[in-house]
């Protein structure tokens, strides 16, 4: 039977995917880590919502999104060096820890009726400090998890299953929401929570290499870091193409509440209807990048990205027709997660591992913090003028940004896909001795 399934998954394009499951730590991480990315989507469908029940202001809407997000600017660093210097475990299950007794505390104030927009907001940006920590480390344990020839395949799986969960949290949200509100959505994440708490603690990392010698600092590990992925001439490029993406073009889906509700004049279920729509691409895109397996190119893929989902948001405003719409987030969606997939894919491949929690600590700080501060800013514009305009000049701003980057791909590419080893000689061999 097991011979069976092997051979149906590589007749159906998943082969790398059966390999990379023979891995008993990846397998019980990936066992806490469905659920627990299906009661983030959930969250943040619920969180927006309220938000914009409580207040009917776009505004509101793109300041929780930021409390959730913005913290990582701050402290998106810090939790890098905490990833390279101490045991990423014990770090994982902390943080998971502390976002279960937030789920408490948010699920309790909701249903007894003494949540307010300002409690909401104090909720959003505890969990955006949280995230700040857990965001470098979960990205980091990657290559702990697996041999570094199956990290592209695992990299896709693991973002596949929070893409999946894009779809499936939305509209399980809908039905939560529909059934009894806010509260329950998040008593559900309660559960979730806790259960990548139980996963985290089963996995089992290999022994850490030290590099020896004197520490810095943490503020100069951080600046050091900071440096590294700035001044590399592959990773500084791709993590500023991640931040017009995230500014300019992703704010469209932190601002779908407002955008359902203040353009297309929806209700709650119509929001979730888009919201879905950007998950059921965002699953086809990571379904994809999982049949790629471990194949190269990534570095064009992350790039035609940006243009693919530059255009569609773009169109979903210009055009304005519900039905459009739907396929227009669909295909951002799609471009999202690919491109999502395949720039962590370049910057695992491209950073020693001596330096790998700081710049996906950058990663991930762009990653969260671009979108927030977009929407902060186009909805705080959105509620003088109107979403339309502000959504507009930005789409079309960000689809130039990556036409010109683009035109420069030759150059990225042969920075991005020199091995680490080459690209920082002398550099300690940790990395190796992950594998």
């Amino acid at each position: 039977m097991r011979r069976l399934l092997h051979d149906l998954m590589a007749l159906a394009g998943f082969g790398a995917v059966e390999e990379v499951m023979q891995h008993r730590s990846f397998r019980i991480y990936l066992v806490g880590h469905i659920p627990n990315v299906v009661g983030i989507w959930v969250v943040r469908i619920a969180i927006g919502w309220l938000a914009w029940e409580l207040t009917g202001s776009s505004f509101w809407v793109g300041a929780v999104a930021a409390a959730d997000a913005l913290p990582v600017m701050l402290f998106g660093p810090v939790g890098g060096v905490m990833a390279d210097r101490l045991d990423r475990k014990h770090i994982a299950v902390v943080t998971q820890a502390i976002l279960t007794v937030i789920a408490v505390l948010l699920t309790v104030t909701t249903v007894s009726g003494f949540i307010t927009i300002w409690l909401l907001f104090g909720f959003a940006l505890a969990r955006g400090i949280t995230f700040s920590f857990w965001q470098p480390v979960r990205l980091a344990l990657m290559p702990n998890l697996v041999p570094r020839a199956q990290l592209p395949t695992a990299i896709a799986l693991n973002s596949s299953t929070f893409n999946a969960a894009q779809f499936i949290g939305p509209a399980f949200a809908a039905v939560l929401l529909t059934a009894g509100g806010p509260g329950l959505a998040f008593a559900f994440n309660i559960f979730a929570a806790a259960v990548m708490v139980w996963a985290l603690a089963q996995v089992e990392l290999p022994p850490r290499a030290s590099t020896g010698g004197a520490r810095a600092s943490f503020l100069d590990d951080a600046l050091a870091g900071i440096r590294y992925g700035a001044s590399h001439p592959g990773i500084g490029p791709m993590l500023f193409l991640l931040l017009i993406l995230g500014t300019m073009i992703r704010p469209l889906t932190e601002l779908l509440s407002a955008v359902a509700g203040a353009v297309f004049l929806l209700e709650v279920g119509g929001f979730s209807a888009m919201a879905s729509s950007v998950g059921i691409g965002a699953m086809v895109g990571a379904i994809w990048m999982l049949r790629r397996g471990n194949a190269g190119n990534s570095t064009d893929i992350a790039l035609s990205a940006g243009l693919v989902g530059g255009t569609a948001a773009l169109l979903v405003i210009a055009v304005a027709w519900f039905p459009f719409a739907l396929l227009c987030l669909a295909l951002l969606g799609f471009s999202m997660t690919a491109g999502g997939i395949a720039t962590q894919q370049v910057l695992q491949f491209a950073v020693p591992d001596e330096m790998r929690g700081r710049v996906l600590g950058l990663f991930g700080m762009v990653f969260r913090a671009g979108p927030a501060l977009g929407a902060l800013a186009i909805g705080a514009i959105g509620d003088l003028v109107g979403l339309t305009w502000p959504i507009l000049v930005a789409a079309a701003a960000g689809l130039g940004v990556f036409m010109l980057a683009w035109s420069r791909r030759a150059r990225l590419r042969a920075a991005l896909e020199t091995p680490p080893e080459e690209a920082a000689p002398g550099a300690p061999a940790a990395n190796r001795a992950a594998e």
